[in-house]
């Protein structure tokens, strides 16, 4: 049987803060993605959802456990992290997206100096997915002039152009309005309809339960529940989880 794509193991994170005590985000934390499936990661603030998703891409380093993805490990020290990180995908919640290029830039830039492609072929997979995005009309506007969905959908072309083997969405939907909220989840739907291995960190919990293939809660740093997210969001085992999903569902 094949490996899983995403294997973490017993990973555990703490942030010192000047003048405070210790804070451990991660508490040991065991979890595995295998191709293809998708996990939704919940829980309320604070709980260390952001966390693991960066220390899925070596933005966050650990200090303790393992963590592999597609067979190679991140806590090994032989590994170019550097390198590693552009097989990873990650759409942010406020878009990162560079001000001063247009949208077409955006996604041809960082493939021209990560995978060194040539212009040509870097702004032409750059126009295909724009395309897939619903952006295609939209490649020479600025960040500036796009609204917050469309900023969104931009990013989400960015992080595919690199072709991925892994895609995090860190609440990739909560700074837009409601109105834009369902296009970003539907063109996520599709994502996972056309197999994009991907972890998300979400409070759509309509959208968790019907792409999910797995589902964590976490909070105070550990995952509480684990399981299918119907176990999960439809019979949780612990009070814990609960308590949750009684105040936002």
């Amino acid at each position: 049987m094949a490996e899983p794509l995403l294997v973490v193991q017993a990973v555990t994170k703490t942030y010192q803060r000047d003048g405070q005590a210790p804070h451990l985000a991660l508490d040991g934390i065991d979890c595995q993605l295998n191709r293809g499936e998708v996990m939704v990661v919940v829980g309320p603030s604070g709980s260390g959802k952001s966390t693991l998703l960066r220390t899925l891409n070596g933005l966050e380093s650990i200090d303790s456990g393992a963590i592999r993805v597609d067979g190679v490990s991140l806590t090994d020290p032989a590994t170019d992290v550097n390198r590693w990180r552009t097989e990873v995908g990650m759409v942010f919640q406020h878009f990162n997206l560079f001000q001063h290029r247009t949208a077409l830039d955006n996604v041809a830039l960082p493939q021209r100096v990560v995978r060194g492609r040539p212009r040509a072929d870097a702004e032409r997979y750059a126009r295909e997915l724009l395309g897939r995005v619903g952006m295609g009309d939209y490649g020479a506007r600025y960040p500036s002039q796009l609204s917050g969905g469309q900023q969104q959908r931009v990013a989400i072309a960015r992080a595919l152009a690199m072709d991925p083997k892994l895609m995090l969405f860190d609440e990739a939907t909560s700074a837009l309005d409601p109105e834009t909220v369902g296009g970003i989840l539907e063109l996520m739907r599709a994502l996972a309809r056309d197999g994009m291995t991907m972890a998300v960190v979400t409070h759509e919990m309509g959208f968790a339960r019907d792409v999910g293939d797995r589902a964590l809660f976490m909070d105070a740093g550990r995952i509480v529940e684990m399981g299918t997210p119907d176990e999960v969001f439809g019979h949780p085992r612990e009070a814990r989880t609960r308590a949750f999903l009684e105040k936002i569902l």
